[in-house]
């Protein structure tokens, strides 16, 4: 037995030694994870084509196979309950060796001042564990070939007569499939039970992963965090969490958008991580479904981002359709959309959120930020152009 290995056999035998600043320098090294998380998608970004056949067709799919049917033995949102448990357990190791350095007995200060100092190092090793995990998981896909590419489509330029088109379309559709869906005693519309609900979106993407591999992997339906009002106060919507494959979409809000919600976040888990190819594959999907619900949420999704868009380019013709074609019962829906809307507008955590989430999606590639979610019309439009209504 050489000299390192005396030495080794000692320290494991040796639990403080952990608790030396000897130690904890060796230990620094692995916080070369958070730059390693940091380099790995600018290099991949320059390689498309490569990040689609290796990443996005090959890895990627069996991970969140796996993953996902794990996560689908737990009723709840998994992702939730670890985020509360894990994000306590931290708060409250944190605060204990915070106050064990001033108020700890003399003799163990020098010893507390380690322990703190080795938990910091922890927490940013835990970080950088998991900055490469998400791009591992799921995170390479926003360098994936764009789904245009992929389905056929082409971003090109299109008239105002054109979404004029299409949004009066788009409205003569909803008003068709509002008079085929729920009302609750207000006259909102209503999608019932929820999570009997969801399985209308998972039955949408199974139908279109019948022709098209790029659907093909089982999912499985959106789960409903019980926080879904700090979601709410957070301007989300919905969100997919990549270490558990989980869809999680916020049943706080009007029914109006929790089936379209489920099937964009469901969009994510089949790997499309752009915004707006990810509503535009809502409403996609959508295509492939029977369920009015499903149908009349994607179809309203769809409607709203191309009458925003339109009352931008020409007001006179985006009231003109808004007159003719929006129903009573639609208007009720985007009137109780509104209230909510407006309920939690000026959130403060909200607003902070809206920049976090906007500087993440600059960062990967979306360069609209936040609005990349409405550029959804762009892929409307040419999918409409080559398979009209």
């Amino acid at each position: 037995m050489d000299k390192n290995t005396k030495v080794n056999e000692r320290r494991n035998k040796d639990p403080e030694y952990k608790y030396t600043w000897k130690h904890q320098l060796r230990r620094l090294p692995w916080l070369l994870l958070i730059p390693l998380g940091i380099f790995l998608p600018q290099l991949v970004q320059k390689y498309p084509d490569k990040v689609e056949r290796i990443y996005a067709r090959g890895i990627f799919p069996v991970l969140s196979r796996i993953v996902g049917w794990i996560s689908s033995l737990v009723p709840v949102s998994l992702a939730e309950l670890i985020i509360v448990i894990v994000g306590a357990a931290i708060v409250l190791v944190l605060v204990i060796r915070l106050l064990r350095v001033p108020f700890g007995k003399l003799a163990n200060r020098r010893k507390n001042r380690v322990r703190l100092f080795s938990f910091i190092i922890s927490i940013c090793i835990f970080a950088g564990v998991l900055l490469n995990l998400f791009y591992v998981m799921w995170g390479f896909n926003h360098y994936r070939m764009p789904l245009p590419n992929l389905l056929g489509l082409e971003i090109k330029q299109h008239t105002t007569d054109d979404l004029a088109d299409l949004t009066e379309r788009l409205a003569i559709e909803a008003a068709e499939l509002r008079a085929q869906v729920a009302e609750d005693e207000n006259g909102i519309y209503t999608i019932g039970d929820k999570q009997l609900a969801m399985n209308s979106v998972v039955n949408a993407y199974n139908r279109l992963g019948q022709g098209n591999e790029l659907f093909s992997n089982k999912c499985y339906p959106a789960k409903m965090p019980l926080f879904s009002k700090m979601l709410s106060k957070l301007d989300i919507a919905g969100i997919y969490i990549p270490y558990t494959a989980e869809e999680n979409v916020n049943v706080e809000q009007p029914d109006l958008y929790v089936l379209s919600g489920a099937a964009h976040e469901t969009a994510h888990y089949f790997g499309f991580a752009r915004e707006d190819e990810a509503n535009f594959l809502a409403f996609y999907a959508s295509r492939w479904s029977a369920d009015a619900s499903l149908r009349y949420s994607s179809t309203m999704l769809a409607l709203i981002n191309c009458a925003n868009k339109l009352y931008e380019d020409d007001r006179d013709r985006y009231f003109a359709i808004r007159s003719a074609y929006y129903t009573e019962g639609m208007e009720r829906d985007l009137a109780d959309y509104r209230v909510y809307y407006e309920k939690y507008e000026n959130d403060p955590a909200g607003q902070i959120n809206d920049q976090i989430n906007d500087a993440y999606l600059v960062y990967h590639g979306q360069q609209d930020g936040i609005k990349s979610y409405g550029r959804m019309v762009d892929l409307l439009l040419d999918f409409y152009s080559k398979n009209p209504f």
